[in-house]
Parts: C-alpha cells; structure tokens; sequence
C-alpha cells in the first residue's frame, strides 16, 4: 500500500481517535498497548495506564482509547499546566522509550512544535494547559507508533475536509467558540480544508488538528485508488453524538502506471472565426496546450459556429487563455478545473534504417499495456525526404522495433 486517506468529514479528528484509528488499522492494538504502557512507565507515570477497547459509534465498531489513572495524578480539574520546554522534554523521552524511528520522532516533535506555537499564537504563553496533559504525549507517540506497526510510514497522506463543529466549549481559559481558536490556528497553518457542521460539540481538537497537519500538509487530492484488503481502521469517539464518532484511516494503493494531476479546460463557443483562423489558432496553441480540439456545432438563431476546448496546465493556462482571446476575439472563455488520470509513459529516441539511410525516430509507449506509437513528426519528416507515404514509413518503423517496445 501507498496511499493512506484519513476521513474525518462526519465526525473530525482528536487525538484518541486518531489513535485509536491507526490501532485498529494495524490489527496490532495489544502491542502497541504494551508500547505505550512501558513508555509511560520509563517517563516517570506508572501510575497512568491505556487499552483500547472494543467499541461501537452509531452501529459501527472500532477501537476506543481508555486512559486510567490513579486518583491524585492530575491537577484538578484533570489539567497539567506545563511549560513548552517541559512538554518537549517528556515527549522526547517517551518517544525514545517507545522506540520511534528517526522519521517518526520527527514527525512526533513536528505535532507538538504545532501545539506549541498555536498556544503561543492564541494565547500568548508557553504555559500549555490541556495540551500539556499525559494525555497528549500518548496520543502523539501512540499515533506515530501506530503507523510504524501498520508499516505506512513511507505512504503518502491525504485527509478529507475536516467537520470541526460548532457552539461552545469550555477549557482551562474559559468558554470559547468551537471551533477553538488553538484549533483554527493550527488549520490556517496547514492550509487544511475544513466542513462546518451544525453539530453543537467540539469534533477537532488541537492534538487531532496538529497530528492530520503533520501527516497530510493539507493534502485532500487523494489519487484514485484501489483499497487493500482489511486496512480500514475506525478510531471511536467518547461523546455520543447521534451519529457514528468516528475517524477512519483507509489504506490502499494507487492504480498502477497511472498518474493523477490537476489540469484546467479553457472553452469558448464562436460563430464567426472562419478555418484559416481556426487552423492559426491551432499553430498558437502548440506546444504551449496539452491537446486542443474543435467541435462543430449549432449557435443560437441555428448558426454554424464551433466549440473551441483547450487542456492546459496551471503553468501553461495563462497563455492558452490569451491565445484563444486574441486569435478568436471571443468575449470570454470557461475554465474549470478537473482531474486528469494519466497512464506513465516511456520516450525514447530509436536508430531505424529506410532506404538505406538511418533515421532517429522517437517512440512513446504506454508503460501500463506495453504498446508503443512511433512520433508522427518524425515519421513525417522521413516521408517527406524520402517521398513515400507516410503509412509505410509508420510501418517500416514498427517492423524494425522489438515486440512491446
């Protein structure tokens, strides 16, 4: 697999579900119980202890994160009100201690590098609050621990637009809006797309805000995909919300010999641009748009006229735009954006002889199927010096290439 799409679209992300979803991706929920556990222990906190228990959110089933801890442990209120400095401390050691790879306590100390600035950013301190709690660290270390059981830490991650919420909540700096200004910080930061859902609760928090920035930087393009057999893993929520609490992880791995990109359509109708302009609109446009095609059709008031569409690149759209402008004198032209699903290909110069002669002749072939095309231009430039049809220099061609070039 090498694709992870993270789904928080109905329900957001916090940091247990987070957890709590890649746990019950990896099927190795108890191992990483016991990670977590020794880890705590080797900080200084035997007195806190998880698991993860089987549990069901409007009929769905996953893993939900328990944490227990002994009477006392926490300040009251259950808030432990600590410095930057220190946070990153006890995350170290516990990333040390549960055995995070290089990547992975990077990644660990990226989340809280995020908590951190957004506390400083809302509330100007480096005093964290509830982002200084146990709970926190497990969540972080736990996440990234996790993904390395489920053996996706090479994969690329992509997120849904995430649902925040809406309402109030009340933490340790009193009654705010939903979602929390730590929260919508951290979103800003990232450039993560957000859905807003009329559900009065607080469905991101900052930690599952500062985990899904770490690992998607944003990214919600997620390439098609075909999805790997039993690696979708439910993380529970513990409010119960009316509908399925939930955030999801699906892994799977992206269609072979395809690439997956952004391109723009430029189209425009017109009526009065006759076909030795149309031909010269052809000249303009090559080499700077990727394909160009004209489709005749009827104008109001039963016109002849034609459709002129144009594929062009976010590089290329500007000038494929003024060209259509200025050649056709069209009022205006449509642009959407779409995505183009492409087979990989391979191109490569051939030494070929006919009549005698060798002639470089280029040929691309569809990595996907195997089949190969050799370049028109160069056949036509052999068809013209040697004065044959251009069909037999096509055949002549693929006579001297080896079967699936």
């Amino acid at each position: 697999m090498n694709i992870v799409l993270i789904d928080t679209s109905l329900a957001g992300a916090s940091g247990d579900k987070m957890v709590s979803a890649f746990a019950s991706a990896s099927g190795k929920s108890e191992d990483l119980k016991v990670s977590i556990n020794s880890a705590l222990k080797a900080i200084g906190r035997p007195d806190v202890e998880i698991s993860f228990e089987h549990a069901t959110s409007g009929e769905i089933g996953g893993l939900q994160l328990k944490v227990r801890d002994a009477e006392g442990a926490k300040d009251e209120g259950g808030i432990e009100a600590r410095t930057a400095e220190d946070s990153l401390k006890t995350l170290g050691a516990a990333a040390e201690s549960i055995g995070l790879r290089p990547a992975g306590k990077a990644m660990a100390r990226r989340t809280m590098d995020l908590l951190i600035e957004a506390e400083r950013a809302v509330h100007g301190t480096d005093v964290l609050h509830e982002l200084g709690s146990i709970d926190t660290i497990i969540d972080i270390i736990g996440t990234f621990k996790a993904i390395e059981l489920l053996g996706v830490g090479d994969c690329v991650f992509y997120t849904t637009p995430v649902a925040v919420g809406c309402g109030a909540a009340t933490s340790s700096h009193g009654t705010f809006p939903v979602p929390a200004p730590a929260t919508l910080s951290i979103i800003r930061r990232a450039g993560l797309p957000v859905t807003r859902t009329d559900v009065p609760h607080e469905l991101t928090t900052p930690t599952g805000a500062a985990l899904l920035a770490t690992l998607t930087c944003g990214r919600t393009d997620t390439p098609p995909f075909r999805l790997s057999r039993g690696t979708v893993g439910n993380g529970i929520g513990r409010r119960e919300l009316g509908f399925p609490n939930i955030t999801r992880v699906i892994t799977g791995e992206a269609i072979l010999g395809t690439a997956d990109e952004e391109i723009f359509i430029v189209e425009t109708n017109v009526d009065d641009v006759d076909g030795e302009g149309l031909g010269w609109l052809f000249e303009r446009l090559n080499g700077v748009a990727e394909d160009v095609c004209v489709v005749p059709m009827l104008t109001k008031k039963n016109r002849p006229g034609h459709i002129v569409m144009a594929v062009a690149t976010s590089a290329s759209v500007g000038r494929v735009i003024d060209a259509i402008l200025d050649e056709t004198g069209t009022l205006g032209v449509k642009v959407s954006t779409c995505r183009r699903l492409k087979v990989n290909r391979d191109e490569r110069a051939v030494e070929v002889k006919i009549s005698g002669k060798s002639y470089s002749v280029g040929v691309k072939t569809n990595l996907r199927t195997g089949c190969y095309k050799p370049s028109y231009e160069d056949c036509r430039r052999i068809a013209l010096e040697e004065g044959i049809p251009l069909k037999r220099v096509v055949d002549l061609v693929r006579r001297q290439l080896p079967p699936k070039a």
